[in-house]
Order: structure tokens, then sequence, then C-alpha cells
């Protein structure tokens, strides 16, 4: 598959205008990370799942790319962390494995002190876990139980840790 490197990337906080660019790439994200895991079954919108699912509980982040359509940035991807947790990340499907996603975490990774962050990320999302595993997550359990957000349908994930140097 072609890299393709977007010349830059820029990570902002959100702002509630950006609400409907990452309810579209979470729930367009959502349903290929949920094909290569749970299912499809199990797919429920950002609008549906963003309170109980604590999207604003913490610091909220966008990635920002020109597209070349016109002189504005579009949102690209967004990232959410929250008591040493990277509890969202997700780049638009169309945008994957330009480097939006390691931009993303590494803003994550340098934005909090934490001496050592957490994620989990669901069995089966191989493009993932190897993202992570590059910037030095490791597995740390895997465990099976009720998918967050859609607790009708179990799921496999794997927990992952960072230890800053």
């Amino acid at each position: 598959m072609e890299r393709r490197t977007p010349s830059a990337v820029t990570v902002r906080p959100y702002r509630s205008e950006d609400w409907d660019a990452i309810a579209r790439i979470h729930d367009t994200a959502r349903l290929g990370e949920l094909r290569s895991s749970v299912g499809v079954e199990a797919f429920l919108t950002l609008a549906e799942t963003h309170e109980e699912e604590g999207l604003f509980d913490g610091e909220l982040w966008v990635a920002e790319v020109a597209d070349g359509a016109g002189p504005e940035p579009v949102v690209a991807g967004f990232a959410a962390f929250a008591d040493a947790e990277l509890t969202w990340l997700y780049v638009d499907p169309a945008r994957q494995r330009q480097g939006i996603g390691r931009v993303l975490l590494g803003h994550v990774l340098e934005a909090d002190d934490s001496a050592r962050i957490e994620l989990t990320v669901l069995a089966g999302n191989d493009n993932a876990r190897a993202l992570y595993e590059s910037a030095g997550f490791v597995v740390i359990e895997t465990k099976t139980g009720k998918l967050a957000g859609n607790e009708r349908f179990a799921a496999t994930g794997h927990v992952m840790e960072w230890h800053r140097p």
C-alpha cells in the first residue's frame, strides 16, 4: 500500500465546530475497527457513545492537514486523553497510513508528564497495535469482557502501557 505523507500535520485543541468532522471520522473508522475485531453489528455512532465513554472528560485534540482543495486545513483525526490513558485515537480512513496517527500519538505523549500512559486496543486492530508498539507501548494484559460503549457485545482487548524514558 502506498504511504503518502501530508506536507504538514497540525495538532490543536478541539473546538465545538469540529464536531461534524470528528463524528464522521469516528463513524467511518470505527466500522473498520469493528470489522476486524468484534463485528460491525456492535457499531454505534460517536453521537450515541461520546457521553458514556467520556470523550470530553480530559484533553481532546484534532489533527489538521492541508487538503489542497481550499485554503483552510481539514480535520483528519482526533485523540483524547484523560487520567494517564489514551482513550480515543481515530484517523480518517481516507488519510490513514500518512503519519497522522503517529503525530497525534506523539502529541499525547509530549503533552502529558505522566510517567506511565495506558490504552486498550481491540484484538484484531493490528494497524493500531503496530502504531502503538512502534512508539514503545507494550501489551501488559489481554482481557475479554463487554465492549466499551456497547456492552451487549463481548470484546477482547490488549491493555498496553508506555513508560516515559
